[in-house]
């Protein structure tokens, strides 16, 4: 399969996605027309980089906070108002009424962590939960808890993820659910726009049409954080296998390269090469 395919075809929209797969089947075969019914990648992609970018937020917000009490800036968090209670251990990440961060997505609403340790130490764990936190007018939702699981603090640390009652609601008011058991790794630079993050796991959910899907990751999918000045918020390398009833999808998100394209496969067709554009205010 072609990872650059599976890119390209997220931002297409879902009418042209039938059509070209149409073109591409020689009898038209139904499980590739009815795409649109059975895969909602631009969603699927929405829901991977708006709790990823989550995640970049909440790194930013407690290395902020140091136990030396020194401020360690970080331009994810321009603009936000940081509360820290330290007696309860709890730290909110407040854009108000929306901060437009230096990669251009807008950040509404709290981020509220709740922690065991403020230091990245083996054990350590953070739950996150949110008030009214939108990104580029995407509602998130949901209760997102890391728990570090590096043997020394020496290495890249380690989180198992997990994420229940995760939600995304659209401008459109249509949504998506999510569920998911992942590991994520976070390579630490000396200067945070060169940190990656891979993740490898599983998740499962609904579309937004409510019917259910399932993800597994079949080689781990990096994110590099110094992509987003390029606006590229999607992963830059590895492939996930999305399952929609009895239809099969597999992205490849190619060699590293900060770009929005990805190759689809769907059940064992031709690869397409596809740009993919997230939902919301862009």
């Amino acid at each position: 399969m072609n990872s650059k395919i599976m890119k390209k075809l997220l931002g297409i929209p879902m009418i042209l996605i039938v059509l070209l797969f149409s073109a591409c089947s020689e009898d038209g075969d139904s499980a590739i027309t009815s795409l649109s019914q059975d895969f909602d990648l631009e969603a699927e992609a929405t829901i991977e980089s708006n709790f990823e970018d989550v995640d970049a937020v909440v790194n930013a917000g407690i290395e902020a906070q140091s136990t030396a009490g020194r401020i360690v800036e970080d331009e994810l968090l321009d603009g936000a108002d940081i509360t820290h209670d330290k007696e309860n251990n709890i730290i909110t990440i407040d854009f108000g009424t929306g901060v437009e961060g230096p990669a251009g997505r807008v950040r509404k609403g709290a981020i509220v962590i709740t922690y065991s340790d403020l230091r990245w130490t083996p054990g350590a764990f953070r739950e996150v939960t949110f008030q009214d936190f939108s990104i580029d007018d995407v509602l998130v939702e949901g209760t997102r808890k890391l728990e570090n699981t590096t043997a020394s603090t020496d290495d890249s640390p380690e989180f198992t993820v997990t994420l229940t009652g995760g939600k995304l609601t659209f401008p459109d008011s249509t949504t998506a659910t999510r569920t998911v058991n992942k590991v994520r790794t976070w390579t630490r630079a000396a200067n945070p726009r060169n940190d990656e993050v891979t993740v490898d796991g599983t998740a499962s959910g609904s579309r937004r049409d409510g019917a259910s899907y399932s993800v597994e990751i079949v080689e781990p999918i990096l994110y590099k954080r110094d992509c987003r000045r390029l606006r590229v918020f999607v992963p830059v390398a590895g492939i996930k296998q999305i399952t929609a009833g009895e239809n099969v999808a597999v992205l490849d998100y190619g060699d590293g390269t900060c770009d929005n394209l990805a190759t689809l496969t769907i059940n064992d067709q031709e690869p397409e090469e596809i740009v993919i554009r997230l939902r919301g205010r862009r």
